[in-house]
């Protein structure tokens, strides 16, 4: 059989684009997903975080539609964890508070609410935060979310199949090929053709791509995050540590997400350790110590690793690759938070329904490129 549109990846990305194609008319769909669930890989090994914060104009405006989009998954599924207000705190000392300071105008001029407060006013509503420095401000973004990146994937995939999506799970794309104006992806003893065909693999879109004689501009690198329990109940916010560039998750009543092991060189996808390096397992205790007493007896639940997709400009690749093969990839680590969008945008992309030559994959050359993080303040 051939399908309208195959979609390769049932992250958060995918799953999105499925969506949205199942919502333009597209009822001849397939989504291929290697794991035995969706939003199995770096969706579910990210922090959750969704934040007004970035610097990036089409960044703001992908977290904004992304937004809403997983407001209406929350909805219509009834599960209130796809997406939770929390709020987020963005703590600063010496050097950085400057960075800091250069995003309150952007959150002023946008309308974004937000609120500078100084170390006695951080304690005061946060009183386990007690081990800052006393020149630490903070910027204060109540609006922020924690977000549940598979809980999500489940209930966009379950409306585009209301609507005619087939869902094949545990089915790994092994190769592309793309011959006589048709694509196909080879899975397993499986061949599954498309009049187009989207790749939303993360890491892997590169390795696949290459099967079929193409290649990317995309370098995969490693980020570790752990699960802290601690000694007793605790009321903290998400907590964004400049000084330390750690974040902490509120993931219970006892327990924390917490994350700071980007490793900025490249990493084989299909070939790298998915659990947290023993220095990482070491240092995120003491690093929450700089913030919260809370650390003193804090335990390792456990810790984890994901590669997420540089590009040479931090930019996403979403567009034509060759006739009829797509690609949507590149997420710099913040790829949830602004995945509902440029899922809903790779789709209507391949469809023809919309244009986006700025982000076509193809932009660049083969010259080597230096990996930089996402989620930052300059």
């Amino acid at each position: 059989m051939t399908y309208d549109l195959v979609i390769v990846g049932g992250g958060v990305w995918g799953s999105a684009a499925a969506q949205a194609a199942a919502r333009a008319g597209v009822h001849s769909m397939l989504l291929l997903e290697s794991n035995i669930g969706l939003a199995q890989e770096s969706s579910a090994k990210s922090g959750g975080i969704l934040t007004d914060l970035l610097w990036h104009l089409e960044d703001q405006a992908f977290v904004s539609r992304s937004r809403e989009l997983y407001g209406e998954a929350r909805e219509q599924s009834g599960d209130v964890s796809v997406a939770r207000k929390v709020g987020m705190l963005t703590l600063a000392e010496g050097e950085h508070v400057a960075s800091l300071y250069g995003r309150i105008k952007d959150l002023r001029e946008r309308g974004v609410p937000h609120e500078l407060l100084d170390r006695p006013e951080i304690v005061r509503r946060f009183p386990r935060l007690d081990r800052l420095r006393e020149d630490t401000v903070a910027l204060w973004t109540p609006n922020d979310w924690h977000l549940n990146p598979t809980a999500y994937a489940q209930q966009a995939t379950a409306s585009a199949r209301d609507l005619g999506l087939t869902l094949r799970t545990e089915s790994h794309a092994d190769a592309i090929r793309v011959e006589g104006g048709k694509v196909s992806v080879l899975a397993g003893d499986e061949t599954y053709e498309g009049h187009r065909v989207l790749i939303a693999a993360g890491t892997w879109t590169r390795k696949l791509v290459r099967t079929a004689g193409l290649d990317l501009a995309l370098l995969p690198y490693r980020v570790q995050l752990s699960s802290l329990e601690l000694s007793e109940p605790h009321r903290l916010p998400m907590v964004w540590h400049l000084s330390t560039d750690v974040y902490m998750v509120p993931d219970g009543e006892r327990d924390v997400l917490a994350g700071d092991g980007t490793r900025l060189s490249e990493f084989d996808p299909d070939d790298y350790q998915t659990s947290g390096d023993d220095q990482f397992e070491e240092e995120i205790a003491e690093r929450l110590l700089m913030v919260s007493s809370l650390g003193e007896r804090a335990g390792l639940r456990s810790s984890w690793a994901g590669l997420v997709g540089a590009t040479p400009d931090r930019r996403p690749l979403v567009g034509r690759l060759a006739d009829g093969l797509y690609v949507a990839c590149g997420d710099q680590g913040i790829g949830v938070m602004r995945g509902p969008a440029i899922g809903e945008l790779a789709a209507k992309v391949a469809l023809g329904l919309a244009e986006a030559p700025h982000l076509r994959p193809d932009r660049f050359g083969g010259e080597p490129f230096e990996i930089r993080p996402g989620f930052t303040l300059d």
